[in-house]
C-alpha cells in the first residue's frame, strides 16, 4: 500500500474519536479573537471583555473562572434558561450569584453576527422580535455545544448507520455493522467523560463474552456544573415531570438549615428532591451549592438499589456534614424535617 499506511484486522472495531466543539454561522473560529473551548485554555492573556455564546455547563463554568480572573464577562443563551438541562429552581439560584459577581446574561436572546474594530469586537444580539443591538467585547468564546467527529472515518463504505452525524447504536454500544462498536461523544448520549468511560467499559466487556448491563440507564446518569455554587444532578427536571404527567412531589432543603455549610459561609444553595408519592421512589434530585458533584451520589445509589426516600430519611449521617441536607431533603419527602 501508500508509505506509511498501516492495515491493521481485527475481529471487533471500538469507534470512539470523540467530538470538538461546534461553531455557527457568523463567528468563524479563529483562536484569536474568536475562541472555542480548547483555544480559551490556551490563552496566555486574559481579555478585559468576554462574550459566551451559550450557557449551557461549558459557557457557564467558563463564565465562573473568567469572572473570577476580573473578565466583564457577558453570557448569551438562545433559550429561555442558562442551564437549558438542569432543573429551574436550581438555575435560578446559580444565576443570582452570578450576577451578584458582575456576569452579565442575555437569555432567550440569539447571536446575529459581529464586526471586527481594529481592537474590539461588536457582537450584534437580538432578544425575541425586538430590534437587534450591539454589545462590545474583546473576545468572544462560542460554546453552543460539540459536534461528533465521524466524517471522513469510511463509515459509509462498511454501511454504518447514522442520524444526525451521531452513530445510531444498539444493545452494548454495537452499531448497525455486527462487530464494529461506538462510544463517548459519538454516540447520541450525554456527552459526558463518564458516560463515555462506562460505555467503553460496556463494550469491551460484551466482546470478552462477559455479562455486562446492555446499556446505561439514561435517567441514572449523574450531570455535573462545575462552577461555584456547584450543581448535580440527574432524573426528571421538575419541568420534564410535568412535561409528562408524572404523578410526583417535590422536596426541598436549603443549605441554610445545614450546620457545616452555614459554618463553612457556603449557605447558598439546596437540595432539591422529585420522587413518586405512592411509592417514595426517587425520579429525580437537583443539587446546588457546595460539594453538590460528590452529594448526588447518595440519592443516586438510592435510586439504583431500589431504596426511596425514607432510607435516606431514616439513616444516621454524620454531624456536621452537607450530607445532612441529603438527609433532610428526603426527610422532608416524609414529612418529617427537622431544622426547619
Amino acid at each position: 500500500g501508500k508509505e506509511g499506511v498501516q492495515k491493521v484486522t481485527a475481529s471487533n472495531v471500538i469507534i470512539a474519536t470523540g467530538s470538538r466543539p461546534k461553531s455557527i454561522p457568523g463567528f468563524p473560529i479563529d483562536e484569536d479573537r474568536v475562541l472555542s473551548s480548547t483555544g480559551a485554555l490556551m490563552l496566555k492573556s486574559l481579555p478585559k471583555r468576554l462574550l459566551i455564546l451559550g450557557a449551557g455547563a461549558i459557557g457557564i463554568e467558563f463564565a465562573y473562572v473568567m469572572n473570577a480572573f476580573g473578565v466583564e464577562v457577558t453570557v448569551v443563551e438562545m433559550l429561555p434558561q442558562i442551564l437549558p438541562l438542569e432543573d429551574s429552581e436550581v438555575v435560578t439560584v446559580v444565576e443570582k450569584e452570578f450576577t451578584k459577581r458582575g456576569v452579565k446574561f442575555h437569555v432567550g436572546t440569539r447571536a446575529i453576527g459581529m464586526d471586527r474594530g481594529n481592537s474590539s469586537i461588536q457582537v450584534r444580539l437580538q432578544k425575541g422580535d425586538e430590534a437587534p443591538y450591539t454589545v462590545e467585547a474583546d473576545k468572544v468564546l462560542v460554546a453552543v455545544g460539540r459536534a461528533p467527529n465521524t466524517e471522513d472515518l469510511g463509515l459509509e463504505k462498511i454501511g454504518v448507520a447514522l442520524e444526525k452525524g451521531f452513530i445510531k447504536v444498539g444493545d452494548y454500544y454495537e452499531t448497525s455493522v455486527r462487530g464494529v462498536y461506538a462510544v463517548g461523544d459519538v454516540v447520541p448520549t450525554p456527552l459526558l467523560a463518564h458516560v463515555a468511560s462506562k460505555e467503553g467499559e460496556i463494550a469491551v466487556e460484551h466482546i470478552a463474552g462477559k455479562k455486562p448491563p446492555s446499556r446505561i440507564p439514561l435517567d441514572e446518569i449523574p450531570q455535573a456544573v462545575y462552577c461555584e455554587p456547584e450543581v448535580a444532578s440527574f432524573g426528571v427536571t421538575e419541568n420534564e415531570a410535568q412535561k409528562r404527567g408524572l404523578k410526583y412531589q417535590k422536596a426541598i432543603f436549603p443549605y441554610r438549615g445545614v450546620g457545616k455549610a452555614v459554618a463553612v459561609e457556603s449557605a447558598e444553595g439546596m437540595v432539591k428532591l422529585l420522587f413518586d408519592s405512592s411509592t417514595g421512589e426517587i425520579l429525580g434530585a437537583h443539587i446546588v451549592g457546595l460539594q453538590a458533584t460528590e452529594l448526588i451520589h447518595e440519592i443516586l445509589l438510592a435510586k439504583k438499589a431500589e431504596a426511596g426516600t425514607e432510607d435516606i430519611a431514616a439513616m444516621v449521617h454524620a454531624h456536621p456534614t452537607l450530607s445532612e441536607g441529603v438527609m433532610e431533603a428526603s426527610r422532608a419527602a416524609e414529612g418529617w424535617a427537622i431544622h426547619i
